[in-house]
């Protein structure tokens, strides 16, 4: 298959690990492209069963959040308070570790894990405290469903290792890549606050001067990406 045509049997095999190098190489940059392909993909890692589960789940599942957690540090507007937004995304909690602390959603790798900072298509963004260290971090997970595709964990390698090779001050380190409960994970740097989006959804249009700002810092993030030979192609407020 070359890079600019949609195959339905090549997802297939995307998807069974099928592929060579180069034929996996080639169908990943087409899914750079391909609006159609990706939501083939995605259709085709989560069956029927999984979404009615997930749904069902969510709907009775609040997320644990208090004011105040261990440390005295207090949490940011990031976190939801429920876990209903991750319905569209099939994404379930069920694959944390039991907690005995009341204020935690579970356990994950070590970290207490407090809330969800964001979810998307290919995972979820967990935040979760570190009682060794004493402070939090932004936990990303490989969603479930997709864990048990090959292709997709090594892909999910090698974007963590590039972004982590990304040192600047306008870019979210990296500390780590592993695996728990057969699940791939990376671990981020925690930046408290709320998403850009959040911020315009609630105060309204920002200033000349506060757009030009975070433009700015954006480009420079960018930049220092470019440089590593990384392209980060689903940019949004969010």
């Amino acid at each position: 298959m070359t890079t600019g045509t949609c195959d339905s049997d090549q997802i297939d095999d995307f998807l069974a690990n099928r592929l060579t190098v180069d034929q996996q190489r080639n169908f990943e940059q087409h899914l750079d492209r391909c609006d159609v392909c990706c939501e083939e993909l995605q259709k085709r890692t989560a069956d029927i069963r999984l979404w009615n589960d997930a749904r069902n789940f969510l709907s009775s599942t609040e997320l644990a959040v208090t004011d105040e957690q261990p440390g005295g540090i207090r949490l940011g507007d990031d976190c939801s308070a429920s876990v209903s937004s991750a319905v569209d995304f099939a994404l379930r909690l069920d694959f944390l570790n039991p907690t005995d602390d009341p204020h935690m959603l579970g356990r994950f790798a070590g970290y207490e894990v407090s809330g969800v900072i964001g979810c998307g298509g290919m995972g979820i963004v967990l935040k979760g405290f570190d009682a060794s260290l004493n402070r939090y971090a932004a936990i990303k997970v490989l969603a479930p469903h997709y864990a048990t595709s090959g292709a997709a964990r090594q892909r999910f390698a090698r974007e963590a290792q590039a972004a982590a090779a990304v040192v600047h001050d306008n870019v979210i380190a990296i500390h780590g890549v592993s695996e728990f409960n057969n699940l791939p994970y990376l671990i981020m740097q925690y930046v408290k606050g709320q998403s850009l989006q959040k911020r315009i959804d609630q105060h309204g249009p920002l200033s000349v001067p506060e757009i030009l700002r975070i433009a700015m810092q954006t480009a420079r993030g960018l930049a220092a990406a470019h440089d590593q030979g990384l392209v980060h192609r689903d940019i949004k407020p969010a």
